[in-house]
């Protein structure tokens, strides 16, 4: 009997298990999404968020800190957040590289990895943030509701379309261009990208009904506590969207080969096909 994406996913992320620590990290060190959440403690209300894949899942892709005024929200202040999305990189571009490995059976140099990818993870990390947040702006731009209606799917689209490039740096070992044309050139393909970003959302969904209430209610301990509590759920969800993401990227070049002829990315040395 086939082994399930589940099952797979969780034997990659039993090999870097200690990789759960980056989630944990990036969710404490969204400066302002912490305070503001801290600051909102000691009601009770519920929230659902649906969020597509992402490279390295935390507390906030499950739950969005109350705002005021016009803004869209960002993990920091806009002062600190070039320095954020630097340290983001650096953390994705170890956390990925360790789990691609462990999915081929190489052992995990968390460095190397590092060395080898935090410039083009960080350039995809800014397109998509820009993108991203462009599109989100204009949920909050003026209260107009005419752009709320036509910013909300655009932002759904966008993270669909661009979730993959991070993946697409480690696995295939791609430049920024190259990750995000690649990228949106299998969210368009569909089939398991697209079925896997559904589930995903949907999961999401559920899970963020049980963490907003309990997030609602806490303070500081109670961030700290959940972030602990969803970091290794979160490595799970990312070894298993690396495994999507590297199974759908050698759908075409497998589509193309002779029937007799091997498949590549079996043997661990897949990066740069």
């Amino acid at each position: 009997m086939p082994e399930s994406l589940l099952d797979r996913a969780a034997r990659v992320a039993g090999r870097v298990a200690p990789y759960a620590v980056v989630p944990a990290l990036l969710t404490l060190l969204a400066f302002d999404n912490v305070t503001a959440t801290a600051a909102s403690g000691g009601g009770l209300s519920f929230s659902v968020k649906f969020s597509l894949p992402t490279a390295v899942p935390t507390l906030w892709t499950v739950f969005d800190p109350p705002t005021t005024g016009v803004s869209f929200v960002t993990p920091t202040s806009l002062s600190v957040l070039p320095v954020y999305l630097l340290v983001d990189a650096v953390l994705t571009a170890g956390y990925l590289g360790g789990i691609y490995d462990a999915a081929h059976d190489v052992e995990p140099d968390f460095a190397e990895n590092v060395s080898s990818y935090a410039l083009p993870v960080l350039g995809v990390r800014v397109v998509e943030f820009l993108t991203v947040g462009a599109f989100g702006f204009l949920l909050v731009a003026g209260g107009n509701v005419l752009l709320a209606f036509l910013g909300f799917p655009l932002v759904l689209l966008a993270g669909y379309l661009l979730w993959g490039a991070p993946f697409l740096v480690v696995a295939r070992d791609r430049d920024v261009v190259d990750a995000l044309a690649e990228s949106v050139a299998l969210a368009l393909d569909g089939g398991h990208y697209l079925y896997f970003s559904v589930v995903f959302a949907v999961g999401v969904a559920v899970v963020s009904l049980f963490v907003s209430p309990v997030l609602a209610a806490g303070g500081f301990g109670t961030i700290v506590v959940m972030a602990a509590i969803i970091a290794y759920p979160a490595l799970l969800a990312s070894a298993a969207a690396m495994l999507v993401v590297d199974e759908v990227a050698d759908q075409p070049a497998r589509d193309q080969r002779a029937p007799d002829e091997p498949s590549p990315g079996n043997d661990g040395q897949s990066r740069g096909a």
